[in-house]
């Protein structure tokens, strides 16, 4: 006995396309709007000549001491005035307040 295997219908393969088109180009609209979001906090914080931002995980925190609530992004960027390479977390709270843990090193 052969079993005989049924093709999928082509308006299936048309919508499995199309999801997977979509799922991509979520993905890079994303990523691309926390990489925005993560310049405007970077520049708050008086980092003004800035490129290569990159965020590698956006978090929710709560701060135990206020009880107020924010997010956390972790990031790396280059300071192209002072040619150094940061990496580190950038907290900004609901309230607007920016706090930074950045390690700074030298490019060479």
């Amino acid at each position: 006995m052969e079993k005989e295997v049924r093709k999928l219908p082509k308006k299936t393969i048309i919508y499995l396309v199309i999801l997977g088109i979509l799922g991509v180009l979520s993905y890079f609209i994303v990523s691309g709007g926390q990489s925005v979001t993560a310049s405007k906090i970077i520049k708050q914080l008086n980092y003004n000549n800035i490129s290569d931002v990159q965020v590698y995980a956006k978090h929710q925190f709560l701060r135990e001491d206020t009880n107020i609530k924010g997010y956390k992004y972790s990031v790396s960027f280059i300071d192209n005035d002072k040619k150094q390479e940061c990496k580190g977390f950038v907290l900004q709270d609901f309230k607007g307040n920016v706090t930074q843990d950045l390690n700074c090193k030298k490019l060479k």
